[in-house]
Parts: C-alpha cells; structure tokens; sequence
C-alpha cells in the first residue's frame, strides 16, 4: 500500500501479520467497514466472514491453536459482546487471540454522543471493562501512542499465551500512519541463572536416587511451545509418560514411552499404577481440573511431584522462580539421561476402546473406526461431552493433533473451532466430531466450510439429546431432551453454491469406511451416525455435578 495511504488500521494489520496472523475472522458492523477495506486491499491478510461473532471466536480459538496465534473483529457493543463467551474460553485454556473492536469515532466518543450500539449514557468505556476480565492487556486507541499501544497487547498476548483486547475506533483507524520501522520485540521470560543452578542440584539430588520416573504432560507445554524439549526428554531417558485431557496430543503418542491418558482414578490400572508410583512424578505443564481428572481423583503425592511450570518449577514443596519452562526441561534433560539407564523401560502398551459387546451398532464400533481411520498429521476436534470423552481412549497417530474444549467446555465449540483449524492448516485434514445437542448451537458454520470450499471429514453424532447431560443427572428427564433435526437435508440447505459429500451411518464399517475415502476427497464429507440415546461413553472420565 502506497505510504500516503497507510493509516493505523494499516499498522494494525501488519503487526498482526508479523507475529502469524493470515487471516481474520468476525463479521462486518458499520463501526469496522472502513477498517475492512483495508483488511481487503492487504496483501498479507484475508478477511473469512462467519455467521456470527460467537462462532467467530471459536474459530479463532481453533486457528490459534494451529498457528499459535489468531485475531477476531467485530463491531461495537452488540458484536463485541455476543463474542464475549468464546474469548473467555481462550482465556481459560490459555490461547493467544487478539480480539480488535471496531467502536465508535473518537470524537463522538469525546462529546458523549448517544450513539447505537451502545448503552446510551455517553460512556464508551463499559464494554472494554468487561472484556479487561478475560484478556490479559487492553488498549482503547487513541491518535497518539497507538503503536506503542498495538505493540503492547500483541506482546502481551505471545507472552502470555491469553487473549488481548483492542479497540479501534472509526476514526481513528484511517488516521495517518507510519509503518513499523523494526519487527516487533517479543518479551522473554524471565531466568535466574542462580535458580537454574539451585533447581539443577535439587534435581540431581532427586534424580541420582530414584528407581523410577514417570511424566504427565497437560496443555501448557503446548501452549509455551515446549514440545520439542519435552519430547527429547521423554525419548532420551526412556521416561513413561501421560497425557491429560487438555494437552492430549502435546506429544508424539506413536512414541514407545507413552502410556495413554491419564484423568485420576478411572485411568487403567496399569497406566493409572505407572503414574501414581513412580518415585518422582514430572508434571509437564499440568493444571489439574474436575474433568480432566475424575473430578480430582488424581494421586499424585505432592513430596514425589516435580512440577515445571511456564515461569518455575517446584520440586515437592520448594518453589525455584524465574526458570523457563524450555530450560527446566533442558536441565532435567541432562540429568534424567545420566541416570535413565537405571530406570526400567516402559512395557504398557496404551489401551484401544474397548471392544463392542454385541453386534448391534454402538459407540464402541464408531469411535474404533474413528481409531483405525485416523492418518499421519489429522486434526481431531471434539466437543465437550461423549466425544471428548470417548477421545481420550484414542492413540493420535504420528504428526496428529487433538483439540478439545474441555474445560471452558462450552458446547458448540467444536464446529467453528474445527473450522478455524481447517483455515489455518488447508493442507492437513481436519476430523470433526460433534453430538446432536452441541451441534444445534452453532451448526449453521457448517455453512462456512461449504463458502470457502474446505475439505473437513465430520461426523455428527445422533445420539437424540444431551446424552452426557443425562448421565450426570436426568437419565430420562425432558430438559435432556432436544428437537429432532434433519441432518442431512440441514447442512445441504447451508449452501446453494457447493455441496457435501454426506452419508447415514447405522452399521459397522462404515465409518472406517468414509475415513478411508474423505483422506482423499476435496470437498467436506458429513456423515450423520446414529446411535442410542442412552448409550454411555465409551471412556469413563467419572461425570459427576459438583
């Protein structure tokens, strides 16, 4: 763009670039227009319109769980706030999304206008202040100091692994601008060369007498980018390691080392043993919560755990700060693999679903298929419920990656999140699976895949109502119960331009069946299976209220 040309809006744009955003997700609002005719002429930026702003930021969830970063835009007030759910868990699960607000012009906002979209009394601060409750840096844009302000969130958003909030008024978006001069500065975490050298002892101390070593690893060291140094550590010192839940897929599950998930007392005997009776527990990145853990039935005696946190480590109860998680990892890696060749291998082989009981058509013949049809580098998304749980039991296949909501678990996630994903990694293949209840939430970004011609495999599970609700509480009861759709007609409706591939499972083999066909197919293939409405998931997480 011509530097005569190049407001802040254009400022914006490039900064998210830089630091991996290609593409940006929301819905158009008279207070964002002008910001998307600039989002429109860049070359380094796509704008991918959705059917609304909730839906929205899933995707941009789901896209920053592939590209370690992604950006939604909405307008004002009534946009803003419909995404206000599906940030928040990005807050929760710890995914970098930039949220950025098309608001009203500044100098309305200086005079107290009554403008719409807002609440009428002159005060346009109200909607940044409930958005500062789940973002981890804030910025309201003003003619001077935007740079600064727009450096300052993205930096705060990578370092943090947490949304950030900006807000762009209309105005002051098309105002003159410079573009940056130098890349953005990213913060680094902060290290302590003396508790690097402290925690080193205390880890050679601990190491040097212990006769065996087991892992679990959870979702921060996804997030924190540590894969690689965990891996290495597990591989090189022949450690067994867990995943949770949250962080399933964080490493290689093709590995010789791994064991399968772990969630407290309902984890197989060999694996839950493995775990819990290891001399010195490492927890990789671990936050322990009610699903994740059959409602904290874990047991992890506190004096055998070595916790390495994004900042710090703890060693039973002594707490080491300022040491990165990537170096912690380093450091317990040159100390595990002096020892490691005292300590036995692993001889658990990670548990497959189990097999169906009868021939009739269940969970158990669906989700094996899921099992057998699953390829190098396929992404999986569940929704929260009977798939995320029924995935815990899988083995992901080498490159594979396994995204879940499960603990903001907001239903409905998993159908934007799944198309956010497939955005952000076009050449890999995204597998969907999603229950009839949470699929009612947000199906209408079904049409979504169909616009922008992705190739997606998805499987709607009709298992007639909130079958997880009603193990929990209300076997029978009728607020269980949803209305019964038409799946396939439905989703054939959601364009007029481009139509799937679709296909009724009621029988075994059928699923192995479309996996094997979708891994080649260019078009989304949906296939609706139906299954009994009081059918349990296959893996037991223990559901239980609070």
């Amino acid at each position: 763009m011509p530097s005569e040309n190049y407001n802040i809006g254009c400022y914006l744009i490039d900064r998210l670039s830089e630091v991996g955003v290609k593409h940006l997700f929301g819905v158009p609002g008279d207070y964002n227009l002008r910001f998307l005719d600039d989002v429109e002429a860049a070359e380094n930026m796509e704008w991918v319109g959705c059917c609304n702003e909730l839906n929205a930021a899933y995707a941009a969830d789901g896209y920053s769980r592939c590209r370690r970063i992604g950006a939604l835009l909405t307008t004002y007030g009534v946009g803003e706030l419909s995404a206000v759910n599906g940030v928040a868990g990005s807050f929760a699960e710890m995914n970098p999304v930039i949220h950025v607000v098309g608001g009203p012009a500044y100098k309305d906002q200086q005079n107290f206008s009554m403008m719409h979209h807002s609440l009428g009394d002159g005060n346009f601060h109200h909607f940044a202040n409930m958005s500062e409750q789940i973002s981890c840096a804030v910025a309201i844009l003003r003619p001077l100091h935007y740079a600064r302000d727009i450096d300052r969130v993205i930096q705060e958003v990578l370092y943090q692994s947490r949304p950030g909030y900006i807000l762009l008024p209309l105005d002051v978006a098309v105002l003159p601008a410079e573009p940056p001069l130098t890349p953005l500065v990213r913060r680094v975490r902060e290290y302590s060369e003396e508790s690097c050298r402290l925690f080193a002892a205390a880890i050679e101390e601990r190491l040097k007498n212990t006769k065996r070593v087991s892992a679990v690893v959870g979702y921060q060291c996804d997030r924190f980018q540590c894969h690689k140094e965990a891996q290495a550590l597990v591989d090189d010192a022949h450690i067994p390691f867990a995943h949770m839940l949250l962080g399933k897929g964080t490493l290689c599950e093709q590995s010789p080392n791994y064991l399968g998930c772990y969630y407290g007392a309902n984890t197989p005997d060999d694996v839950r043993n493995c775990i819990e009776q290891a001399e010195t527990i490492l927890l990789i990145g671990v936050r322990f919560h009610d699903f994740g853990t059959g409602y904290f039935t874990h047991s992890l005696e506190v004096s055998r755990r070595v916790e390495i946190k994004p900042d710090s480590v703890t060693i039973g109860t002594v707490h080491y700060q300022q040491v990165p998680m990537a170096k912690a990892l380093e450091i317990v890696h040159q100390v595990a693999t002096k020892y490691s060749s005292n300590w036995p291998k692993n001889t658990i082989v990670p548990h497959q679903i189990a097999q169906p009981t009868s021939d009739k058509y269940s969970a158990y013949h669906f989700w094996r298929e899921i099992q057998e049809g699953l390829k190098p580098d396929d992404i999986i998304v569940v929704d929260q419920g009977t798939s995320s749980a029924a995935s815990a039991g899988l083995v992901l296949p080498k490159g594979g990656k396994h995204i879940v909501q499960c603990m903001w678990g907001s239903i409905g996630f998993s159908i934007p999140a799944a198309f956010g994903a497939q955005v952000a990694e076009p050449n890999r293949r995204v597998v969907l699976v999603v229950g009839d209840g949470s699929a009612q939430m947000t199906a209408q970004e079904w049409g979504s895949f169909l616009r922008y011609g992705l190739r997606s495999t998805v499987f709607l599970v009709n298992n007639d109502g909130y079958v997880i609700e009603r193990v929990i509480h209300g076997w029978n009861a009728v607020y269980n119960d949803i209305g019964h759709w038409n799946w396939i007609p439905l989703i054939k409706a959601l364009s007029a331009d481009f139509q799937p591939d679709t296909h009724l499972i009621k029988e075994a083999g059928s699923t192995k069946a479309i996996m094997d066909k979708s891994d080649k197919s260019d078009k989304l293939v949906f296939s609706e299976v139906i299954l009994g409405r009081h059918e349990i998931p296959v893996v037991n997480l223990s559901w239980k209220p609070n």
